[in-house]
């Protein structure tokens, strides 16, 4: 509604997807391919944080099927349309909480669970993506770029418990960013002249 007020009536379609379930991100982006003729720009935003581990419908431990396996899935479903209506953007949106990623045990299946060593090996995952879709796309006039929006309050952290819910509330209360904010540094990597051309970087405020 915002937008079609801001934009004098502009009506923009909403498409569910759930990352975390690879029909549900093949369905959407057949939606996609038979709703429009030309993609301009893929933003990629997950960020599920699990307490628990469990699987995705798909068999996959869900924070690494959802935030980094979903990001792949999406854009290579697209990317053919976004190569035919380059020149185009992909911007991933990772983190610079990100580390930890262990190719030998991506879901968790040796080593003991923890959501947030699950949470930033996924981020880190979503900024490697990126670099591989950069050298991949040279010549194409498709970028990839990946930025982080700091921490937003977006009820990320709801399902935490004790301490640790408590340190990340009073934690957001002090240094957190708004939505808006949160949404600032994507929305010009998604549409200003400045970085047109400009790929394979990672964008921070």
């Amino acid at each position: 509604e915002s937008i079609a007020r801001e934009t004098g009536g502009a009506k923009p379609d909403v498409l569910e997807c759930d990352t975390g379930s690879q029909r549900s991100i093949r369905t959407f982006a057949a939606q996609v391919r038979a709703k429009v003729d030309r993609l301009d720009v893929l933003v990629n935003n997950a960020g599920a944080q699990n307490m628990e581990r469990h699987l995705s419908p798909d068999g996959i431990e869900a924070t690494f099927a959802t935030n980094a396996l979903g990001y792949f899935i999406l854009t290579n479903e697209l990317l053919d349309l976004l190569k035919a209506s380059a020149p185009s953007r992909i911007v991933n949106v990772a983190s610079t909480f990100a580390g930890g990623l262990d190719l030998g045990d991506l879901e968790f299946t040796r080593r003991p669970y923890g959501n947030v060593p699950a949470y930033k090996q996924s981020k880190q995952a979503n900024r490697m993506l990126t670099w591989a879709l950069a050298r991949r796309l040279e010549g194409t006039r498709v970028t990839a770029n990946a930025m982080s929006p700091g921490l937003v309050m977006t009820g990320l952290y709801r399902d935490m418990k004790g301490f640790g819910r408590v340190f990340m509330q009073l934690f957001g209360m002090i240094a957190g960013r708004t939505v808006v904010q949160g949404a600032d540094t994507v929305t010009w990597l998604a549409t200003s002249p400045e970085v047109e051309g400009v790929s394979n970087k990672f964008w921070d405020k």
